[in-house]
């Protein structure tokens, strides 16, 4: 339990870096905030789906590498740091394995709750903008 509050944590605190990165980019078109935060959904939602259908089991997977390839190319316009991070988890996907067993190598991969959290954080934004 421990552990999973320690990630939550630090999982909000890459977010409110992610959030002042993302709020302090004017002039980015509602469109690719759009497609962004809702590639990067479909991402996490399949993630969470095949992770609970296959009882966490670690295998390749090219529908997850590729969604998450997706979600890293929409991103790329809004915040590069986070996309950045999408790509790892597209190449995590891949071979997950090797990034098991290299130390250190899981803290690049975003929590899917913490990119849960990024979603509404770009949510919140295009609310305010319609405004």
């Amino acid at each position: 339990m421990a552990t999973v509050l320690s990630t939550i944590f630090s999982g909000i605190k890459a977010v409110e870096i992610i959030v002042e990165s993302v709020l302090s980019k004017k002039g980015t078109r509602i469109d690719n905030k759009i497609k962004a935060v809702t590639s990067l959904q479909k991402a996490i939602n399949t993630t969470e789906i095949y992770l609970t259908n296959s009882n966490q089991n670690y295998v390749p997977n090219q529908e997850l590498s590729d969604l998450w390839l997706v979600a890293f190319t929409n991103m790329i316009k809004i915040d590069k740091y986070l996309a950045g991070r999408l790509r790892d988890n597209s190449r995590f996907w891949s071979n997950p394995q090797s990034w098991l067993e290299e130390d250190g190598a899981m803290a690049l991969i975003p929590s899917l709750n913490e990119l849960n959290e990024k979603c509404g954080i770009i949510l919140l934004e295009l609310e305010k903008r319609r405004k």
